[in-house]
């Protein structure tokens, strides 16, 4: 098998999405009601951020196969591995089950409920692959879901709490994502050309959308204020500061729905935003801003 196609077919730019599985232990770390060492939490989060790439990957080639002659009438889909025949379909088969059993392989020793939750995760999303990504705001949901059990899986690993209120930012974010991202792909393919590379599209409307997309956005964000101002939260890390994290929060959904609205971005989400500086800002601050409010608290 031709090295570099095996490592394309796995989608390493699109691994950023694992980061998400450090979110347990980076809540932790400042939680007035729990022990996580900074070294425990970056030396098994790593090791879940690993398993995920392994198991995301494994899916990515599933996927690849199972919409290759769709993909290879996308502008953009028909220069991955499979569609182009750069990797035959058999070879991607197989690396998907190495890389699978990898992931199913190291698993377990991150604990069970991370093992439960990344089996969970692939679960879901073969159920994505061969049956709901056909199914309107399904599709999305899934792909929402996919993200909230990255957040559960660190959390597990690290032997962090679970924090409802962080599940329902991350799903409510991801959604938007999910949203903006058919939003964009119905703007670049059009209307009449969209079902024939994505058939859930045709049950899709770019005003509708819209709608969707400022809708989900503003609850993701209503969502992660309500949760800053919580009792339970100034409680667990000891201050009400968290409450100044919502404007980097804000103006980042805000900046992206700007981009997605515009037809300037979104339909791969990854690009979009390592592309547009404001958005990589806006994560930056938010992070510096947590880290700050904590060390204050702490005093």
């Amino acid at each position: 098998m031709p090295i570099p196609a095996c490592i394309d077919a796995l989608r390493p730019g699109q691994w950023i999405k694992n980061s998400l599985v450090f979110a347990g232990g980076f809540f932790a770390l400042a939680d007035r009601n729990q022990s996580v060492s900074a070294g425990h939490a970056a030396g098994r989060g790593a090791a879940a951020f690993a398993v995920f790439c392994l198991v995301s990957g494994a899916v990515y080639l599933m996927n690849d196969v199972h919409d290759a002659e769709a993909d290879a009438l996308h502008p953009e889909k028909r220069r991955r591995p499979v569609a182009s025949g750069r990797l035959s379909r058999r070879a991607a088969l197989v690396e998907a089950a190495a890389a699978l059993a990898l992931g199913f392989a190291a698993a377990p020793s991150l604990g069970t409920g991370f093992a439960a939750t990344t089996a969970a995760y692939f679960a879901l999303q073969v159920a994505y692959t061969f049956a709901l990504k056909r199914v309107p705001l399904a599709d999305a949901a899934c792909i929402a879901a996919g993200f909230s059990l990255r957040v559960v899986a660190g959390a597990f690993a690290v032997g962090a709490a679970v924090y409802p209120w962080i599940l329902v930012c991350a799903f409510l974010l991801a959604l938007f994502i999910a949203l903006g991202k058919r939003r964009a792909e119905l703007a670049v393919l059009g209307r009449a050309a969209a079902p024939r590379h994505r058939a859930v599209l045709a049950r899709y409307t770019v005003r509708g959308l819209d709608r969707a997309c400022t809708a989900v956005a503003a609850a993701a964000v209503a969502a992660y204020a309500a949760w800053t101002v919580a009792p339970s939260t100034t409680a667990k890390f000891g201050t009400f500061g968290l409450g100044a994290t919502v404007i980097p929060v804000a103006f980042g959904v805000a900046r992206y729905l700007r981009v997605v609205l515009r037809g300037e971005g979104g339909d791969r989400p990854e690009k979009t935003f390592l592309r547009t500086p404001a958005l990589v800002a806006a994560v930056l601050v938010w992070l510096a801003s947590c880290v700050a409010v904590w060390i204050l608290a702490s005093r």
